[in-house]
């Protein structure tokens, strides 16, 4: 992996915080930062395709039948929520 440099400019109060956390974590402020992007990126990616740890736990979990019309069920609980007679 290629190394890359970035500056960041922070609030002194943060920035000390963030460098007793990973202190404590017997960790470098560099790979805290890695790592909290390194998550942020891929929770970014997932959300972009509609993918998060709870739906791929459930997804699969429920059959449901042929020609179920999610989008109508979704647009019928809406209009009751809202107190619209479909």
């Amino acid at each position: 992996m290629v190394s890359a440099t970035l500056t960041v400019n922070l609030d002194s109060e943060v920035l000390e915080l963030a460098q007793q956390e990973a202190k404590a974590r017997h960790t470098t402020l560099p790979e805290v930062v890695t790592q909290q992007l390194r998550v942020m990126a891929q929770n970014w990616q997932d959300s972009r395709a509609d993918k998060t740890p709870l739906t791929d736990t459930l997804r699969g979990s429920i059959k449901l039948p042929a020609g179920f019309d999610e989008r109508a069920v979704v647009t019928e609980e809406l209009l009751k929520k809202h107190g619209v007679q479909g």
